[in-house]
């Protein structure tokens, strides 16, 4: 049975006036339970979240959960939540992530891995795109030089309008995190999450951390090589270079949490 989505209902908590019209709610996802909210940027600990988030409405797993995000129906929107009640709330956060490693996440997930099936289409436009050598048995050199090559596209595509539209798997975080500032939502880095996140929630949610540790799934990219073995200077510059913005709040994130990094196991 399909479940009742934010999309045609307030969450069982909010018992509020609906807002006049949708605001920026519409693009947070809330739980049904909780009076939580959560800006969904891809490649930054997406499947973990929405499944947390799944978990803390039913008490179980996604009978799908590998492929959370087909789900999406079955999950709240904001939608109906007026702008001012989310800016006063101390639950709305979001997961940024260093750029560089969201990008080999990308690049190793969606570009590298051939049995990713899922995703072929956009192996192919980016494979197309900017000239990739693709073959399941490609040496070091020739997965960095996909990288810069990807890199240039992806700068091509988000500076230059040249290259069709652009994917959320790509966009710059900052994109949408711009849009949400005058919420004032708490950042929180993907590899500080397991200790950060319970921060945020637990005067909300006493057992989160135990709620966190029955979602099992993940989504952690196979990478064929280990990352300091893997980076060289030229990728990492062309990533802080395109990612700016995104590189910048994720230092500043990490200044303000004031904890060196524990994990990057939540993907």
């Amino acid at each position: 049975m399909r479940m009742t989505t934010g999309a045609d209902r307030a969450p069982a908590w909010y018992q509020g006036e609906a807002a006049d019209r949708p605001g920026l709610g519409r693009l947070l996802y809330t739980a049904d339970r909780f009076p939580l909210f959560y800006m969904l940027n891809l490649k930054c600990g997406c499947t973990f979240i929405r499944n947390l988030l799944y978990h803390l409405d039913h008490d179980r797993l996604h009978p799908d959960s590998a492929r959370i995000h087909a789900h999406d129906h079955e999950f709240f929107k904001a939608g109906q939540i007026p702008d001012d009640f989310i800016r006063n709330s101390p639950h709305f956060f979001i997961v940024v992530r260093d750029p560089v490693d969201r990008f080999l996440s990308l690049y190793f997930d969606k570009i590298a891995d051939l049995s990713n099936r899922t995703d072929a289409w956009m192996r192919q436009r980016i494979q197309k795109g900017a000239g990739l050598k693709i073959a399941p048995d490609l040496s070091l050199t020739d997965h960095r030089q996909n990288c810069l090559k990807t890199l240039e596209w992806f700068r091509r595509n988000l500076d230059d309008g040249t290259e069709g539209r652009t994917n959320p798997h790509w966009q710059r975080q900052s994109h949408m995190l711009t849009r949400m500032l005058p919420l004032e939502p708490t950042l929180i880095t993907l590899d500080g999450l397991s200790w950060q996140l319970p921060v945020v929630l637990e005067s909300l949610i006493p057992d989160i951390r135990a709620r966190m540790d029955a979602v099992t799934t993940r989504n952690a990219s196979h990478k064929l090589f280990e990352p300091d073995d893997f980076l060289i200077p030229e990728i990492n510059e062309s990533v802080r270079e395109i990612y700016a913005m995104d590189t910048e709040t994720y230092a500043q994130t990490r200044l303000t949490w004031g904890e060196a990094s524990t994990t990057a196991e939540y993907h």
